[in-house]
């Protein structure tokens, strides 16, 4: 993921280790792992350097093999033979063993937090320092003309008698899409131009010779449709757009780069018995591959015969469908659209299938890789509507660097509908077409003419195609690169240090979150019903952690909160949390503060806290997210990056 002067990428990991085993993780049959110093629940984990064998035994008096650099593993046993100390490991926490390594060939990863470098586009490319010292000296004297000097450098293939060994590459490796490891080994609180910073030492390594790259621009585009009854002429114009698209992409022999998919939503049958269902999918990518199977397909949507209960629908249902039921694999460019004259049920809605905020599904999106774009049909039956559901909208469509990919249609004009549908359908064509070409595309600048709403839309459309593509080019000319060992970085940079220069996410395992989400969904219980019944909170707080806590004693001393006290003084998590450079705004929570929160405040946490336990639940479901890395199937030991402002 970085680049020095012979190298153009490089595919790293960050990792400050954060094993949220919570109880019920370790396998009840076979040898469990050994927990963390301190830890009740947390085991520890190493990395093996690079060099590093395995043995049948201590002692290495038996045939050895050599590892992958940086590969992963939990301790089972610790010996020492003839003065030296070794570790019997195993690649997953449920009883397998691998053989015995040496402990000087491993280091500790006691937390599995991941660093991920954002978009360098956007943000100052992040340098790799050989040696603490250098870096550490900048940062005391604040010196941000030298550090823009080396970067400028360094961007020209010049280290040579410099301490920067290496620089981010001038383009975006997304973590989601192309996996890769930079264990983080220490990290220290700085300050950056009056602005918290961590200096972290860390690894970085490719994970594979030749980088795995999109050899095609594939484009996959699913539209998500209101079918509810007022829906039915947006319905059949969608149906006029889609053939003139079908016959333009087959004129131009795209056929096999671009494929449309449909999900249609309605709303809760448990209200609306006659609506028939809440989501359905019409078409998968796959099928809409061939313009006959799609329009043969979407010729199934009908509006319903019934209204649904009140005004808001649930158009969240029929996106998390889309995310979660549609084979993304192959498609570079991936987008949903949603089609609606109405608001959002959101997560606190009673009638929400999904529990999920507009925050959380577009992360959910955001997990793989989709950008969401909204056509909101502004119809006069749902003025009342309109301003909530055009907040929820720009929310849930909002896009780093771009602004809301969202477009309004005063009145639910028909015309101007089909107009702005045909226009964007177009683009996408014919941003699929140009990156066939293998032609750079020109670079796109912010116009000042801009004087419709449309105008204003399709550059934005504009600006999401030439990122894409500009990206897709560089991976498709990316090159192998070097390992290092040991490295030195900051999360912010000199030049606009209230930014940080890179996102820290959290490996969890996926039996981790599977546990997160449970302890979570029983808190949520209790606070609602403590929001109902305020003299009893503490006591149903304290009595639920004595049954999940490693620290029951925490939970049996604790007393009426007068401040400072919260879930994690009761037990809830702590050891998981310690030491973390995050804090939890729930676990962290003052109840006292809760105790003097108005009950609207005291639902709205609630709200937020539904939205994150649903957040996981759909996480967690998304098989396709997870990496094993053994490279086995998917299991309860593959992990997710997940970032660290998604913790509770």
């Amino acid at each position: 993921m970085f680049n020095n002067p012979t190298v153009s990428r490089i595919a790293v990991v960050a990792m400050f280790v954060f094993a949220m085993l919570l109880p019920g993780i370790a396998t009840a049959q076979g040898a469990r792992p050994l927990v963390q110093s301190g830890k009740s629940a947390l085991f520890q984990r190493v990395i093996a350097v690079p060099g590093a064998v395995l043995a049948e035994n201590a002692g290495a008096t038996s045939e050895t093999h050599g590892v992958p650099p940086f590969s992963t593993y939990y301790v089972y046993a610790r010996e020492t033979s003839d003065g030296q100390e070794w570790l019997e490991v195993g690649t997953d926490s449920n009883g397998t063993i691998n053989g015995w390594l040496a402990a000087d060939q491993a280091v500790d990863w006691n937390q599995t937090l991941t660093v991920a470098f954002r978009d360098p586009s956007q943000h100052e490319r992040v340098l790799l320092f050989g040696d603490r010292e250098s870096l550490k000296k900048l940062i005391d004297e604040n010196d941000a003309a030298t550090y823009r000097r080396l970067r400028e450098q360094a961007a020209a293939g010049q280290i040579a008698d410099s301490p920067v060994v290496a620089i981010q590459p001038d383009y975006n490796v997304d973590i989601r899409r192309d996996f890769y490891l930079v264990p983080i080994m220490s990290h220290e609180d700085i300050l950056i131009g009056g602005q918290q910073g961590r200096l972290l030492r860390v690894a970085t390594v490719p994970l594979q010779d030749s980088p795995e790259i999109v050899r095609a621009y594939r484009t996959g585009i699913v539209f998500v449709i209101d079918s509810t009854k007022s829906m039915r002429p947006y319905i059949e114009t969608t149906r006029d757009v889609m053939q003139r698209v079908y016959r333009s992409i087959e004129e131009a022999d795209l056929s096999d780069r671009v494929s449309y998919g449909l999900i249609d939503y309605r709303d809760s049958v448990e209200a609306v018995p006659g609506l028939d269902f809440v989501t359905r999918k019409v078409a998968s990518l796959t099928d809409g591959s061939s313009g006959d199977e799609f329009l043969s397909r979407i010729r199934t949507v009908q509006a319903s015969t019934v209204s649904s209960d009140g005004f808001n629908e649930d158009a969240y249902a029929g996106i998390e469908a889309a995310i979660g039921e549609i084979d993304w694999s192959g498609y570079y460019a991936r987008y949903i659209i949603l089609i609606t004259d109405a608001g959002p049920r959101s997560g606190s809605d009673p009638l929400s299938t999904t529990g999920l905020d507009a925050a959380s599904l577009r992360r959910l999106a955001a997990d793989k890789d989709i950008i969401i774009g909204v056509f909101h049909l502004k119809t006069p039956a749902g003025a009342d509507n309109h301003e909530y559901a055009e907040d929820e909208y720009r929310a849930l469509s909002s896009v780093g660097g771009i602004g809301e990919f969202y477009y309004p249609v005063p009145t639910g004009d028909v015309d101007q509908f089909e107009t702005a549908l045909s226009a964007l359908t177009q683009q996408l064509t014919e941003q699929v077409r140009l990156a066939a070409s293998g032609q750079p595309p020109a670079e796109r600048k912010a116009s000042s003419s801009r004087t419709t709403e449309l105008e204003a839309f399709q550059e934005k459309v504009s600006r999401l195609g030439y990122g894409l593509r500009m990206r897709y080019l560089q991976e498709q000319g990316s090159q192998g690169v070097p390992s290092l060992f040991n490295a030195w970085v900051i999360d912010r940079d000199f030049d606009d240090p209230a930014e940080r220069d890179l996102d820290v996410r959290v490996l969890l395992t996926r039996d981790q979150l599977s546990d997160l989400h449970e302890v979570l969904r029983r808190v949520l219980i209790t606070a609602e019903e403590g929001a109902l019944a305020p003299d009893d909170f503490l006591d149903e707080l304290k009595s639920l952690a004595a049954s999940i806590s490693r620290d029951p004693q925490a939970a049996k001393t604790a007393t009426r909160a007068t401040g400072g006290q919260s879930l994690a003084d009761l037990g809830y998590m702590r050891e998981y949390l310690d030491g973390l450079p995050y804090r939890s705004e729930v676990m962290n929570l003052d109840l006292s503060i809760w105790e003097q929160w108005a009950a609207q405040r005291q639902f709205e946490f609630i709200n937020q806290l539904d939205s994150k336990v649903a957040y996981y639940q759909a996480l967690h479901d998304n098989a396709d997210l997870w990496v094993s890395l053994d490279g086995g199937p998917v299991d309860g030991d593959s992990v997710y990056p997940l970032l660290l402002e998604a913790l509770p």
